[in-house]
């Protein structure tokens, strides 16, 4: 039980300081090294992704929020993105690229192109946990379903240190739920 509370402990400690790298490298820096993971552009290349990229995240909420009805998810796109144009100007662009040659996260290519370097490569693994330079996507749903695996064994670690007279009124939904678990478990079987 401790090793689980270590390893949350961890983990949140891990997300503060991921957070805290994205605070330092800031919105614009972010959105060019993810476009750049999708491969080199050039100034104005990185400026047409970067509102490519907006405009399906914008889609994304406005959609949600049509599904979910009310402004819900708009208003959290607009907080979340109100720092951000959904097209750079070449006055941000230009400047934040030769800043991020000279830091070492991209580097100018012969053909008048940037690219990521290693270091801004590590930086995405770092913060994003993938790349799609490796191909190596970050499956969601399976980082969901991880997840979720995680948090139903620390639940039932918790119910394995109850006494059993505090379970005993809840048997039939503890059956009801190896039972669902149990299905889950003979229909990978059969893949």
């Amino acid at each position: 039980m401790w090793d689980e509370w270590r390893n949350k402990w961890d983990n949140w400690r891990n997300i503060h300081e991921k957070i805290d790298r994205l605070h330092k490298l800031g919105g614009l820096r972010i959105w060019i090294l993810h476009v750049l993971d999708h491969g080199p552009k050039n100034g104005v290349e990185i400026m047409d992704s970067i509102q490519e990229h907006y405009d399906i995240i914008n889609d994304m909420y406005q959609r949600r929020s049509q599904q979910v009805g009310g402004n819900h998810y708009a208003h959290h796109f607009r907080k979340t993105m109100k720092r951000v144009p959904c097209r750079p100007s070449p006055g941000s662009i230009y400047p934040m690229l030769k800043k991020m040659v000279e830091e070492g996260l991209i580097e100018k290519v012969t053909d008048g192109k940037y690219d990521l370097t290693e270091a801004g490569h590590e930086t995405i693994v770092e913060l994003f946990g993938a790349s799609q330079r490796d191909g190596q996507t970050m499956d969601r749903g399976a980082f969901a379903v991880k997840n979720v695996l995680k948090e139903i064994n620390s639940y039932v670690s918790f119910l394995e240190d109850i006494k059993k007279e505090k379970l005993a009124p809840h048997k039939e939904i503890i059956g009801d739920l190896s039972e669902r678990l149990k299905k889950i478990e003979e229909s990978l079987a059969d893949e």
